[in-house]
């Protein structure tokens, strides 16, 4: 019974907690605040981990107020060092925006989960955010590089409340988790400064959104499952402003609006064979206007204060070109970068192929400060 009044408890400020407010209202939450943790069911942890936890925690939503995020934080098995465990920050790769996609649920994909356990055996904690309102109440932005940054920069806070982990922090992202990363790496000195973020490193990952969304103009392209994701999100956060039905076919918006209900490899598996011509009413106009709605969420090209390394496969369908395109940008206005083609490697094999590497990387980093 005091666990059910507890669990009770836990519910009714988390829907609290949820309606957005200002975040230096009197009385909003400590950001990066434990509403709740539970203990990670054994199914999801990591191999070879210590103590491991799902979390829920306060953090900023894309519409500037408060929100809840849900997490995971995993600890390596033994004693942590003096100063607590280094702690890596990980953007999981894109799965979808229904509560069911959230990796909290689903554990890591395969090849994420080969480098968490890489650097889970090389001593790090690995903390790794759901992303507003994928586990949660809320309904999710989508992208939003914002929210991403700071739901990625306060699960550490989070962690620092539950176990003993160092300030000394790093951002690592995959795919869409790579924006996130790096969205972080512009972001997180402002937005905490008394944590010791010492760099960034993204792993494939989404930029550069108008080359990428002009792939959609062609008609006889394959119709790419992700849009039906963004137009879905877009109308939620665009206030009405964007209407799916004003850009899609009837069989195209059916597909938007399963977006809400379907993780990412569902969604794929039914779309799978249709073109932009399917989709859309005209792919090339569609694809302008989310080329237009996407561009507040590019990588802000800034000198970021901390190094950052980028990593991309050569086989990937998403084009390398556009890490590389992207680290120079940032490399032009004063950020310390550095871009490391894998020969060979997709967007799933890159994980396993670099995960020595991105240890270093990140030991490289932590050992600066």
């Amino acid at each position: 019974m005091r666990l059910v009044r507890a669990a009770a408890v836990a519910v009714g400020v988390l829907l609290a907690v949820m309606p957005a407010m200002p975040v230096a209202a009197k009385g909003s939450a400590a950001l990066g605040a434990v509403i709740h943790s539970g203990p990670l069911p054994q199914e999801l942890r990591l191999a070879g981990a210590g103590k491991a936890w799902k979390v829920w925690y306060v953090s900023t939503s894309w519409r500037g107020g408060q929100t809840v995020v849900t997490g995971t934080l995993t600890l390596p098995a033994g004693r942590a060092p003096a100063g607590g465990w280094p702690v890596v920050s990980f953007g999981h790769g894109f799965g979808g925006v229904a509560d069911a996609c959230a990796q909290s649920r689903t554990g890591p994909s395969p090849w994420e989960r080969s480098l968490q356990e890489r650097f889970i055996a090389a001593g790090y904690a690995v903390a790794v955010a759901d992303f507003e309102g994928i586990g949660t109440p809320a309904p999710s932005p989508g992208v939003a590089g914002n929210a991403e940054a700071y739901n990625m920069t306060d699960i550490v806070r989070a962690a620092r409340r539950i176990a003993p982990v160092a300030r000394r922090w790093v951002a690592v992202g995959y795919s869409l988790g790579g924006h996130a990363a790096l969205f972080t790496s512009a972001l997180t000195a402002a937005y905490a400064p008394r944590l010791d973020h010492a760099g960034t490193i993204a792993l494939a990952p989404v930029t550069q959104w108008a080359a990428l969304i002009a792939f959609g103009r062609d008609p006889a392209a394959p119709a790419q499952p992700t849009t039906f994701y963004s137009a879905y999100t877009l109308e939620l956060t665009s206030g009405g402003a964007y209407r799916a039905a004003d850009w899609f076919t009837p069989a195209g918006l059916a597909f938007v609006r399963q977006a809400g209900t379907l993780c990412i490899d569902e969604l794929a598996e039914r779309a799978a064979g249709l073109t932009n011509a399917d989709v859309f009413t005209d792919p090339a106009a569609a694809a302008d206007e989310l080329t237009r709605r996407l561009a507040p969420q590019e990588i802000p090209i800034a000198a970021y204060p901390e190094p950052v390394r980028v990593a991309h496969g050569t086989a990937d369908t998403l084009p390398a070109v556009l890490s590389e395109i992207t680290a120079g940008q940032l490399a032009a206005a004063g950020t310390e970068v550095s871009y490391t083609p894998v020969p060979g490697a997709d967007h799933f094999t890159l994980l396993p192929t670099v995960a020595p590497d991105v240890v270093h990387w990140a030991e490289a980093l932590l050992s600066d400060r």
